[in-house]
């Protein structure tokens, strides 16, 4: 459609393992088609490169906060006796078995829808037109007169399905029931079974499929920004799921893993080095 870009999810087509090496190349600094050259490379993608370099040590900060951080709460505070937390694993684990045990097409087609409205929601934040959404289990695309980085990559990010319930609870707590605090832990354990549908097929998607997202934002900076913002929406909902532990303290922790990663990261190398020499 003339004017319309078309973001295409093909979700069944295994990636063509018989590459060469300038293709594999072109596909990691973002180039889809065409041979890539010095003389043409294209600005943005560059600065897409450097950007996804400078958030691997944030996404590697964040993680390193995360287990470290919930690790001592698991510890000293038994954080993991409270009831929100027990559900929202029970959540995970339904969904696991399921994923690995009985995947099936429906399974397919309801991520793939998941992963086309989001794409659609994010193009209306932007302030764009939708012009037509397409779902099947094969895959599916979206019609749309603005694109960027955030309505290209927000399925890998943007749990869908975990928005919907959380917003339909609230709906239905200020409409019709007056939920008690004990009502929680239903609410968590559909948080952790929605999440997990998005993290493991956000997962089987991206390492076992072509997918034209990553590749046109470049797959550093495309998995340097959905591997910070999983890691950052898993803290949120285990923050919140539990009184040990609070923001405040996971942004100090995190602030004072930054300041001192340049200094550890050197003395690791010196350490590798030291080895061989």
């Amino acid at each position: 459609m003339p004017g319309r870009n078309s973001i295409d999810r093909p979700a069944r087509r295994r990636r063509t393992r018989q590459r060469s090496d300038s293709r594999a190349i072109n596909a990691f600094l973002g180039e889809a088609t065409g041979d890539m050259r010095w003389w043409n490379f294209d600005p943005l993608l560059t600065a897409k490169f450097l950007v996804g370099l400078l958030l691997l040590p944030a996404c590697w900060v964040t993680l390193e906060t995360f287990f470290v951080i919930f690790g001592h709460a698991a510890k000293h505070t038994e954080f993991w006796r409270n009831a929100e937390f027990w559900y929202f694993g029970i959540g995970v684990v339904m969904w696991l078995v399921l994923f690995f045990g009985a995947r099936s097409r429906l399974m397919l087609l309801f991520y793939v829808a998941g992963h086309e409205w989001t794409h659609a929601l994010f193009v209306l934040i932007c302030r764009g037109n939708v012009a037509k959404v397409h779902i099947s289990a094969e895959g599916g695309h979206i019609l749309t007169n603005r694109n960027n980085f955030l309505i290209s990559l927000s399925p890998y990010f943007f749990p869908f399905y975990t928005a919907v319930v959380i917003a339909l609870w609230g709906m239905a707590e200020w409409l019709f029931v007056d939920f008690q605090p004990e009502h929680l832990r239903y609410l968590f354990w559909a948080i952790g079974f929605t999440w997990c549908h998005h993290l493991t097929f956000t997962i089987w998607m991206a390492t076992r499929q072509d997918q034209p997202d990553l590749d046109h934002n470049g797959r550093l900076f495309s998995f340097s920004l959905i591997a910070l913002v999983n890691t950052l929406i898993i803290v949120s909902l285990l923050i919140v799921a539990s009184p040990a532990v609070a923001w405040k303290t996971f942004a100090m922790m995190w602030y004072a893993n930054m300041t001192t990663f340049g200094t550890r990261l050197v003395e690791s190398v010196r350490e590798i080095v030291g080895f061989f020499v």
